[in-house]
């Protein structure tokens, strides 16, 4: 998967994801990542590669964790500034 194709993930799943409309494209970076299945419960974490796509905005911004091999979604993080 590439940056490009990242961003575009996201961008098609911005409104189930809900990203708010005045959050813009902030930067896109290749990391490996922690992923738990379930994360209300305790389990094994696997380590992936993803891409890291930071939306912001005044208020705040979100973290979007995408699979780099198949182009899950794993993990919205989200903080307000």
């Amino acid at each position: 998967m590439t940056e490009s194709e990242a961003i575009a993930a996201v961008h098609d799943q911005r409104e189930r994801l809900a990203l708010d409309e005045e959050m813009h494209l902030a930067s896109a970076e290749k990391a490996i990542v922690e992923f738990l299945a379930d994360r209300s419960r305790p389990g094994p974490i696997a380590h992936r590669i993803a891409w890291i796509v930071t939306f912001s905005s005044a208020w705040g911004f979100a973290q979007v964790h995408v699979d780099d091999a198949s182009g899950e979604i794993l993990h919205v993080k989200r903080s307000a500034r």
